[in-house]
């Protein structure tokens, strides 16, 4: 019997990988996204978390970005 899970395809560099993997593991169990991990830059994760790990990283991002002092 073949079981089919609906999932969003997730392709990015290593350290995004690791972070968006380490904000699944602080999540408790039945919030939890990723269904599988195919190697360090393909993640497979539920589909309706779409908007929350796009506003994840953009704020990582915004927290992370140099700005030169005036």
């Amino acid at each position: 019997m073949v079981n089919a899970i609906k999932g969003l395809y997730i392709t990015c560099d290593i350290p995004m990988a690791q972070f968006i993997i380490n904000m699944n593991a602080s999540l408790p169990q039945s919030h939890k996204f990723i269904i599988h991990v195919l190697d360090n830059t393909h993640i497979f994760v539920r589909s309706d978390v779409a908007g929350m790990i796009k506003s994840a990283i953009a704020t990582f991002r915004e927290q992370n970005t140099y700005e030169k002092p005036s």
